[in-house]
């Protein structure tokens, strides 16, 4: 989602993007496509990410360079005598004023909820106003006294029955939300692309530090953001934003209040111990099969359909030996992680390429090649009537037992 809004192989002219970043620290191993090298691409995209956030905290705090006192937040003197939640408290106000400065656009966040209120309100307007006094949708042509117990296709089909039809126009669709009519102001690209992936980018690293952390509760949380932005790249995320509306529907309506616990908490799995060790059930799964895998080669040409089944059955408690073995023994094992250092002469030259080129200085009138017209906003051309619509519908499906398609 993230590569196909802000990488493109023709943006090598409009500096300051991904892939015009990517030519310059020579990362010749990031594909368009983060199916094809997903590493590669997540080490990159945390790479740019952290680029900006130094170089948005150079402009925020009035720093020069990495040394550099800042001017708009003064370090106090006795600073080193602090405890270290304190010191914690300062470092969370120099982050907010950076989040508040550059990350959290206030008029952008009060029209995409301004839209979303009007559009629920809009519709439950119309539903009010055509429910007869049986709480049913009556068919709108003069005369016929049928009625539906829901505003979908049965209603429409049959109004399209009459001669003549009755016009069965959707009123909420055609009704433009503040986001559509505002026309576009011609802006500056460059600090609309780099504020954007800076949002974007935090939000991704959150994700991955909540999984992380075990934090199924955070998680939760950012399935609504996410189900907007996958919403919002149709056709392209389509399957996944319905994934992210499934997620939620089951936590807040469809289990029971026990099972929406154990499906938001047991998300993850620590297998070593110590905050921040979890990985996702996914690749303990990947983990699992490489180990079966093993057994099965080792079986040669006695492959059979019931030894693959107790090797399988086998798996975790013969794990569990393995590993009571080796601490008895004291033995070390090394992960198959392979831990590389952070490429710290990358991020200054990235930092350096920012802080020189102005990119968090909004400048009117800057205007890329290829991200012509970037629009700052992922919800911004999303019409929310539709999502509405489209949310609904799905808890239907959902209460009637119907699989989604």
């Amino acid at each position: 989602l993230l590569f196909r809004r802000f990488y493109s192989g023709s943006s090598s002219d409009d500096e300051c993007t991904m892939y015009s970043d990517r030519n310059i620290i020579n990362r010749r191993n990031v594909r368009e496509d983060p199916h094809t090298a997903y590493r590669p691409d997540r080490d990159f995209l945390i790479l740019e990410v952290t680029a900006r956030v130094v170089a948005a905290a150079f402009e925020v705090l009035g720093m020069g360079n990495k040394i550099e006192q800042p001017k708009n937040l003064p370090i106090p003197v006795e600073v080193t005598t602090w405890d270290n939640l304190k010191k914690l408290q300062f470092l969370h106000k120099a982050a907010a004023m950076i989040v508040d400065k550059l990350v959290v656009d206030k008029e952008m966040m009060d029209e995409t909820i301004t839209s979303m209120i009007s559009a629920q309100e809009r519709q439950e307007i119309v539903n009010k106003i055509e429910l007869n006094p049986d709480g049913r949708f009556p068919c709108r042509y003069p005369g016929c006294s049928k009625s539906f117990k829901y505003n979908g296709k049965s209603r429409k089909r049959h109004e399209l029955s009459h001669d003549p039809p009755v016009d069965v126009s959707d009123n909420c669709d055609s009704i433009p939300t503040p986001a559509q009519v505002l026309p576009y102001k011609d802006g500056d690209d460059v600090f609309n692309y780099n504020t954007a992936l800076l949002a974007e980018g935090l939000f991704f690293l959150n994700f991955l530090d909540a999984v992380k952390e075990g934090d199924g509760g955070r998680i939760i949380r950012q399935y609504k953001y996410l189900m907007l932005l996958c919403k919002s790249d149709d056709p392209h995320s389509t399957k996944y934003a319905l994934e992210s509306l499934y997620q939620l529907l089951l936590v807040n309506g469809a289990l029971s209040e026990r099972e929406a616990e154990v499906f938001t908490w047991n998300r993850s799995v620590n297998n070593h111990g110590g905050t921040g060790m979890n990985i996702p059930f996914d690749l303990e799964v990947e983990h699992s099969n490489n180990h079966i895998k093993q057994g099965i080669n080792n079986l040669g040409v006695n492959v059979t359909e019931h030894a693959v089944t107790r090797i399988a059955r086998a798996e975790k408690p013969t794990r569990t030996v393995f590993w009571n073995i080796d601490r008895s023994l004291q033995r070390s094992v090394r992960s198959g992680k392979h831990v590389a250092t952070f490429p710290v002469k990358d991020l200054d030259e990235l930092v350096k390429k920012l802080v020189d080129k102005g990119v968090f200085q909004y400048q009117e009138g800057r205007l890329y090649r290829h991200f012509l017209h970037f629009q700052r906003d992922p919800l911004k051309n999303l019409n929310m009537s539709k999502v509405y619509a489209w949310i609904t519908d799905h808890k239907k499906k959902l209460s009637l037992g119907v699989k989604a398609r």
